[in-house]
């Protein structure tokens, strides 16, 4: 693996964004998501019934790798919580999360939200958009 998508790219795959789907195609095998991105988009499934994109997003979720999130990724979080907390910054639980796991299984996080993941050192992250 090389990369972990955020919740963000990984919508636009299921979107069918044609730049990002062209990226995911030209990586594929070397991309997972986080337990914690898992969460998030089932969650959008399961609030969106009905919707066009149920199907898109029922298949993504099907195939996609999903990485387990494990007491290592925990402690990793939690040191980048306490870090941005002292920093005076205000970042989501799943954002310090999903940066937290990216960074411990030595990953490039794919998103288009690098404004949240940019404070956080050891984190490197790309957009495909």
């Amino acid at each position: 693996m090389e990369f972990m998508l955020d919740t963000d790219t990984a919508s636009f795959i299921i979107k069918k964004n044609d730049a990002v789907v062209e990226k995911a195609q030209k990586f594929a095998g070397s991309w997972c998501i986080s337990a914690v991105v898992y969460q998030e988009l089932m969650t959008g499934l399961l609030s969106s019934r009905g919707t066009r994109l149920e199907e898109d997003w029922s298949d993504f979720l099907r195939f996609v790798d999903v990485l387990p999130f494990t007491q290592a990724d925990a402690m990793v979080a939690a040191e980048l919580q306490v870090s941005a907390k002292r920093a005076g910054l205000n970042i989501g639980f799943a954002d310090v999360q999903i940066a937290a796991h990216a960074a411990s299984a030595g990953l490039t996080l794919v998103t288009n939200n690098a404004s949240h993941f940019d404070r956080f050192a050891g984190v490197h992250n790309i957009s495909w958009v």
